[in-house]
């Protein structure tokens, strides 16, 4: 029996023959069976323009507070401290009496000086009135011209008598001025280093109290010598202190030192603070910010624009719906933001979302 004659033959010939065809039936017209066929895929993107907007550039130092004046108070007259009339942490006032020394001595001293001047201006008036006198006498020739010339010299050293005896009053009263210790400003007693009761000498000077003024105090910070050029005296400067750390402080810059430190190559700068209140403390560390000019059409993108690579920066942009990729050099950083000085035209739109998945060339769609 031969098997292309059995009906179970015939019946799989059959079936194999409308399995071929319904294969070829079910391929595309256009279809290509090249496996090297690929699709371009569009990557979605984000853009912003590039438009010129007027910046203001600031530099950043660190920097301290400082008292203008730190007044160690010594006696003018050596003497026994007889009364403190403040205390450590008293705000005083320039002029203000704070210590009294034993002044006893320093009054008898006043009232003999004031008893010469008496006697003194008594003998002058005396020599006067008989100056006066013999002068009618000398015209009527009763007297002769040498008792005459003898009346008036004594009248003028009279006159000389009283004004010793007024310089030696003034300086008797000086000397009682001088047991009473005054603020040479005005501030804080921060240091109170003699008591009631103990003597103080003049030569060697001995220290009584120390006092500090608070206002105005003065901002001192440095700034490197290649930024050191942009600034400018009277300039109005900000900073903040960690005491206060919300608040931020204005100082007036007023002292740019003509020399850079030969070490940091850093200028030194100093700016006057207002202190009213005296919140502020010397001593006090200052995050400043100085005005340094600015850039009137400035081109200012995010930073999430950016990415570097081998210590460069690039950023993309799209042009005609095509992501190009290019290096840029940047200015200052703010807030997020970040300067672009050379790389970029006004109007060009820069990618912030999505270059990440960007190569030069490649076919974006721009999110709206």
């Amino acid at each position: 029996m031969k098997l292309r004659h059995h009906p179970l033959f015939n019946l799989l010939m059959v079936l194999a023959t409308f399995w071929g065809c319904s294969s070829n039936d079910s391929l595309p017209p256009n279809a290509s069976s090249n496996p090297q066929t690929k699709m371009i895929e569009e990557k979605t993107v984000e853009v912003v323009i590039a438009n010129p907007k007027p910046i203001s550039y600031t530099v950043s130092a660190v920097g301290s507070l400082k008292a203008l004046e730190d007044v160690t108070i010594s006696p003018k007259k050596a003497g026994i401290i007889k009364q403190i009339l403040v205390k450590e942490g008293d705000r005083v006032k320039k002029g203000q009496v704070i210590v009294h020394l034993d002044d006893v001595d320093a009054r008898l001293q006043v009232e003999r000086a004031e008893a010469n001047v008496q006697q003194a201006a008594a003998s002058l008036e005396t020599s006067r009135v008989t100056l006066a006198r013999y002068h009618k006498l000398l015209e009527s020739k009763v007297i002769p011209q040498q008792t005459y010339d003898d009346l008036t010299l004594k009248m003028k050293l009279d006159e000389a008598r009283l004004a010793l005896a007024k310089a030696e009053l003034n300086i008797a009263k000086q000397n009682l001025l001088d047991h009473q210790i005054v603020s040479p400003i005005e501030g804080i007693l921060h240091l109170k280093i003699a008591a009631v009761g103990e003597h103080v000498n003049v030569a060697p000077k001995d220290e009584i109290m120390k006092i500090v003024q608070m206002d105005p105090l003065e901002l001192e910070f440095y700034v490197p010598e290649n930024l050191a050029g942009t600034i400018r005296p009277e300039s109005k400067i900000q900073f903040v202190v960690k005491a206060f750390s919300e608040e931020k402080y204005l100082a007036v810059l007023r002292f740019i030192s003509p020399t850079a430190d030969p070490n940091t190559r850093n200028v030194k700068m100093k700016a006057l603070v207002k202190n009213p209140n005296y919140r502020l403390k010397p001593g006090f560390f200052a995050e400043v910010s100085i005005p340094a000019g600015g850039n009137p059409a400035a081109l200012i993108i995010p930073e999430s624009a950016l990415f570097s690579q081998e210590g460069k920066f690039f950023i993309y942009t799209v042009q005609d719906e095509i992501a190009q990729r290019k290096e840029v050099e940047t200015g200052i950083r703010f807030d997020g933001k970040v300067e672009v000085l050379k790389g970029i035209q006004k109007g060009e739109r820069v990618v912030v979302t999505g270059h990440e998945q960007l190569t030069h060339g490649t076919k974006v769609k721009i999110n709206p």
